[in-house]
Protein backbone atom coordinates (compact mmCIF):
# COMPACT_ATOMS: atom_id res chain seq x y z
CA UNK A 1 0.00 0.00 0.00
CA UNK A 2 1.44 3.01 -0.84
CA UNK A 3 1.20 6.12 1.42
CA UNK A 4 -1.45 9.07 -0.03
CA UNK A 5 0.27 12.31 0.04
CA UNK A 6 -1.69 15.58 -0.44
CA UNK A 7 -0.68 17.50 -3.39
CA UNK A 8 -0.59 20.90 -4.43
CA UNK A 9 -0.55 22.80 -8.11
CA UNK A 10 2.79 23.31 -7.86
CA UNK A 11 5.57 21.08 -9.52
CA UNK A 12 6.60 18.90 -6.59
CA UNK A 13 10.63 17.21 -7.09
CA UNK A 14 11.19 13.16 -7.35
CA UNK A 15 7.64 13.24 -9.37
CA UNK A 16 7.32 10.33 -12.05
CA UNK A 17 6.62 11.37 -15.34
CA UNK A 18 2.80 9.52 -15.17
CA UNK A 19 2.37 12.11 -11.79
CA UNK A 20 3.23 15.59 -14.12
CA UNK A 21 0.52 14.30 -16.54
CA UNK A 22 -1.68 13.70 -13.81
CA UNK A 23 -1.59 16.57 -12.62
CA UNK A 24 -1.17 18.60 -15.76
CA UNK A 25 -4.70 17.25 -16.98
CA UNK A 26 -6.03 17.69 -13.58
CA UNK A 27 -5.27 21.41 -13.45
CA UNK A 28 -6.71 21.49 -17.64
CA UNK A 29 -9.80 19.89 -15.84
CA UNK A 30 -10.26 22.15 -12.95
CA UNK A 31 -9.45 25.21 -14.88
CA UNK A 32 -12.25 24.93 -16.64
CA UNK A 33 -14.70 24.61 -14.36
CA UNK A 34 -15.68 20.95 -14.76
CA UNK A 35 -14.48 19.63 -10.89
CA UNK A 36 -16.17 22.55 -9.04
CA UNK A 37 -15.90 21.77 -5.44
CA UNK A 38 -17.94 18.60 -6.06
CA UNK A 39 -15.82 15.02 -5.65
CA UNK A 40 -13.56 14.09 -8.70
CA UNK A 41 -11.45 11.60 -9.74
CA UNK A 42 -8.92 10.91 -12.36
CA UNK A 43 -7.16 7.47 -12.75
CA UNK A 44 -4.47 6.55 -15.61
CA UNK A 45 -3.37 2.94 -16.42
CA UNK A 46 0.39 2.30 -16.02
CA UNK A 47 1.04 -0.25 -18.81
CA UNK A 48 2.98 -3.22 -18.17
CA UNK A 49 2.92 -2.71 -14.63
CA UNK A 50 -0.55 -4.24 -13.60
CA UNK A 51 -1.21 -1.06 -11.95
CA UNK A 52 -2.99 2.34 -11.69
CA UNK A 53 -2.25 5.47 -10.58
CA UNK A 54 -5.41 7.69 -9.39
CA UNK A 55 -6.27 11.10 -7.87
CA UNK A 56 -9.12 12.23 -6.28
CA UNK A 57 -10.51 14.94 -4.32
CA UNK A 58 -13.35 15.29 -1.98
CA UNK A 59 -15.75 17.92 -2.16
CA UNK A 60 -15.69 21.61 -0.55
CA UNK A 61 -13.32 24.20 -1.64
CA UNK A 62 -10.65 23.37 0.23
CA UNK A 63 -9.91 19.52 -0.24
CA UNK A 64 -7.02 19.23 -1.73
CA UNK A 65 -6.53 16.08 -4.33
CA UNK A 66 -4.97 12.88 -3.08
CA UNK A 67 -2.96 10.43 -5.35
CA UNK A 68 -1.56 6.78 -4.80
CA UNK A 69 -0.64 4.22 -7.06
CA UNK A 70 -2.68 0.78 -6.88
CA UNK A 71 -2.75 -2.66 -8.20
CA UNK A 72 -5.30 -4.21 -10.15
CA UNK A 73 -5.68 -7.45 -8.90
CA UNK A 74 -5.42 -7.08 -5.29
CA UNK A 75 -5.35 -3.12 -4.49
CA UNK A 76 -5.41 -2.18 -1.23
CA UNK A 77 -8.23 0.37 -0.50
CA UNK A 78 -7.27 1.30 3.30
CA UNK A 79 -7.15 4.62 3.70
CA UNK A 80 -3.67 5.18 5.59
CA UNK A 81 -4.66 7.07 8.51
CA UNK A 82 -6.56 9.86 6.59
CA UNK A 83 -10.26 9.67 7.23
CA UNK A 84 -10.56 12.90 5.03
CA UNK A 85 -12.34 11.12 2.05
CA UNK A 86 -14.67 8.26 3.75
CA UNK A 87 -15.73 6.90 0.46
CA UNK A 88 -11.90 6.02 -0.90
CA UNK A 89 -12.19 2.70 -0.85
CA UNK A 90 -15.26 2.04 -3.07
CA UNK A 91 -13.31 4.97 -5.73
CA UNK A 92 -10.74 2.60 -5.83
CA UNK A 93 -12.97 -0.43 -6.78
CA UNK A 94 -14.88 1.76 -8.98
CA UNK A 95 -12.11 2.91 -11.41
CA UNK A 96 -10.21 -0.88 -10.86
CA UNK A 97 -13.23 -2.73 -11.58
CA UNK A 98 -13.69 -0.58 -14.57
CA UNK A 99 -10.26 -0.93 -16.06
CA UNK A 100 -10.79 -4.77 -15.84
CA UNK A 101 -14.02 -4.80 -17.61
CA UNK A 102 -12.47 -2.86 -20.48
CA UNK A 103 -8.76 -3.77 -21.34
CA UNK A 104 -9.00 -1.09 -24.07
CA UNK A 105 -9.63 1.98 -21.55
CA UNK A 106 -6.25 3.49 -20.84
CA UNK A 107 -7.63 7.09 -18.21
CA UNK A 108 -11.13 7.11 -16.16
CA UNK A 109 -12.80 10.17 -15.20
CA UNK A 110 -15.72 10.43 -12.67
CA UNK A 111 -16.83 13.67 -11.54
CA UNK A 112 -19.84 15.82 -11.35
CA UNK A 113 -19.94 18.87 -13.98
CA UNK A 114 -22.33 21.49 -13.99
CA UNK A 115 -23.87 20.61 -17.34
CA UNK A 116 -23.60 16.71 -17.52
CA UNK A 117 -24.14 15.74 -14.18
CA UNK A 118 -28.30 17.13 -14.88
CA UNK A 119 -28.98 14.44 -17.89
CA UNK A 120 -29.79 12.04 -14.59
CA UNK A 121 -32.88 14.20 -14.83
CA UNK A 122 -34.36 13.83 -17.86
CA UNK A 123 -36.32 10.42 -19.11
CA UNK A 124 -34.27 9.53 -21.86
CA UNK A 125 -30.72 8.89 -22.00
CA UNK A 126 -28.83 11.38 -24.09
CA UNK A 127 -28.69 10.31 -27.74
CA UNK A 128 -26.27 10.66 -30.69
CA UNK A 129 -27.12 14.00 -32.14
CA UNK A 130 -23.39 15.41 -32.74
CA UNK A 131 -20.46 14.22 -34.96
CA UNK A 132 -17.65 14.17 -32.25
CA UNK A 133 -19.87 12.27 -30.07
CA UNK A 134 -20.53 9.64 -32.44
CA UNK A 135 -17.11 9.17 -32.83
CA UNK A 136 -15.50 9.52 -29.59
CA UNK A 137 -18.41 9.14 -27.04
CA UNK A 138 -19.96 6.30 -29.19
CA UNK A 139 -23.30 5.48 -27.38
CA UNK A 140 -26.13 7.42 -25.96
CA UNK A 141 -25.39 7.97 -22.11
CA UNK A 142 -26.71 5.43 -20.10
CA UNK A 143 -26.50 4.65 -16.19
CA UNK A 144 -24.12 2.37 -15.25
CA UNK A 145 -25.46 -1.10 -13.95
CA UNK A 146 -24.11 -1.46 -10.35
CA UNK A 147 -25.16 -4.43 -7.49
CA UNK A 148 -26.19 -3.84 -4.47
CA UNK A 149 -23.25 -2.95 -3.05
CA UNK A 150 -22.24 -0.39 -5.68
CA UNK A 151 -20.28 -2.66 -7.34
CA UNK A 152 -19.92 -2.18 -10.99
CA UNK A 153 -21.56 -4.72 -13.29
CA UNK A 154 -20.40 -6.10 -16.37
CA UNK A 155 -23.14 -5.54 -18.83
CA UNK A 156 -23.27 -4.23 -22.88
CA UNK A 157 -23.95 -0.79 -21.51
CA UNK A 158 -20.21 -1.24 -20.46
CA UNK A 159 -18.77 -3.77 -22.96
CA UNK A 160 -20.41 -1.53 -26.39
CA UNK A 161 -17.20 0.40 -26.66
CA UNK A 162 -19.09 3.59 -25.18
CA UNK A 163 -17.11 5.97 -23.36
CA UNK A 164 -19.61 8.27 -21.82
CA UNK A 165 -21.97 6.88 -18.86
CA UNK A 166 -23.74 8.04 -16.05
CA UNK A 167 -23.62 6.84 -11.77
CA UNK A 168 -26.48 8.60 -10.65
CA UNK A 169 -25.59 12.36 -10.91
CA UNK A 170 -21.84 11.91 -11.73
CA UNK A 171 -20.57 11.74 -14.92
CA UNK A 172 -18.01 8.73 -15.73
CA UNK A 173 -15.75 8.91 -18.84
CA UNK A 174 -13.09 6.76 -20.53
CA UNK A 175 -11.04 6.60 -23.76
CA UNK A 176 -8.30 4.90 -25.03
CA UNK A 177 -5.47 7.02 -24.35
CA UNK A 178 -5.58 9.80 -20.97
CA UNK A 179 -5.45 13.21 -23.66
CA UNK A 180 -8.54 11.32 -25.23
CA UNK A 181 -10.67 11.23 -21.76
CA UNK A 182 -9.55 14.32 -20.98
CA UNK A 183 -11.12 15.85 -24.22
CA UNK A 184 -13.94 13.00 -23.56
CA UNK A 185 -14.73 15.39 -20.81
CA UNK A 186 -15.05 18.00 -22.40
CA UNK A 187 -17.01 17.01 -25.01
CA UNK A 188 -19.81 15.47 -22.96
CA UNK A 189 -20.22 18.55 -21.10
CA UNK A 190 -20.53 20.87 -24.50
CA UNK A 191 -22.68 18.28 -25.66
CA UNK A 192 -25.06 18.18 -22.69
CA UNK A 193 -25.16 21.53 -22.62
CA UNK A 194 -26.26 22.21 -25.73
CA UNK A 195 -29.12 19.38 -25.73
CA UNK A 196 -30.38 20.27 -22.40
CA UNK A 197 -31.08 23.96 -23.94
CA UNK A 198 -32.55 22.60 -26.82
CA UNK A 199 -34.71 20.34 -24.80
CA UNK A 200 -35.68 23.26 -22.77
CA UNK A 201 -37.24 25.31 -25.30
CA UNK A 202 -39.60 22.03 -25.97
CA UNK A 203 -37.79 21.62 -30.03
CA UNK A 204 -37.31 18.31 -31.48
CA UNK A 205 -33.61 17.32 -31.71
CA UNK A 206 -32.94 14.99 -34.40
CA UNK A 207 -30.05 12.24 -34.22
CA UNK A 208 -27.48 11.86 -36.04
CA UNK A 209 -28.61 9.64 -39.34
CA UNK A 210 -27.95 5.58 -38.86
CA UNK A 211 -25.09 5.17 -41.44
CA UNK A 212 -23.10 8.13 -39.98
CA UNK A 213 -23.37 6.62 -36.79
CA UNK A 214 -22.53 3.29 -37.67
CA UNK A 215 -19.41 4.35 -39.45
CA UNK A 216 -18.55 6.35 -36.88
CA UNK A 217 -18.80 3.60 -34.14
CA UNK A 218 -17.10 1.04 -36.49
CA UNK A 219 -14.11 3.49 -36.34
CA UNK A 220 -14.08 4.08 -32.38
CA UNK A 221 -14.40 -0.14 -31.82
CA UNK A 222 -11.34 -0.32 -34.27
CA UNK A 223 -9.53 2.55 -32.37
CA UNK A 224 -10.49 0.58 -29.38
CA UNK A 225 -8.56 -3.05 -30.31
CA UNK A 226 -5.51 -1.35 -31.78
CA UNK A 227 -5.38 0.31 -27.66
CA UNK A 228 -6.13 -2.95 -26.59
CA UNK A 229 -3.64 -4.80 -28.17
CA UNK A 230 -1.08 -2.40 -26.76
CA UNK A 231 -1.94 -2.35 -23.39
CA UNK A 232 -1.56 -6.49 -23.89
CA UNK A 233 1.85 -5.90 -24.58
CA UNK A 234 2.22 -3.58 -21.88
CA UNK A 235 2.66 -0.36 -24.38
CA UNK A 236 1.06 3.04 -23.90
CA UNK A 237 -1.12 3.37 -27.05
CA UNK A 238 0.31 5.34 -29.82
CA UNK A 239 -0.56 7.27 -32.86
CA UNK A 240 -4.12 8.21 -32.11
CA UNK A 241 -5.40 12.13 -32.67
CA UNK A 242 -6.96 13.88 -29.99
CA UNK A 243 -9.68 14.45 -32.10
Amino acid sequence: MIQLAKKSNRVKKNQSPDELELLDLWNRLESKGLFQNLTASLSFLLPGEGKMILMVKGEGKKKQPLVGIYHLENPNTMLSGDDSLPNLPSLIRFHVDLYKIRPDVGAIVRFIPPWSSHLHEIDHPLPLVFDEQCRQLGAPVLQLPIDLNGNLLPSPTLTSGANGFLLGDEVIITSVTREKAIYNCELIEKCAKAYLLAIATGGKVKQIPWFVRFIAKSRLLKDEKKAMDFYKRGERPTGFKAY
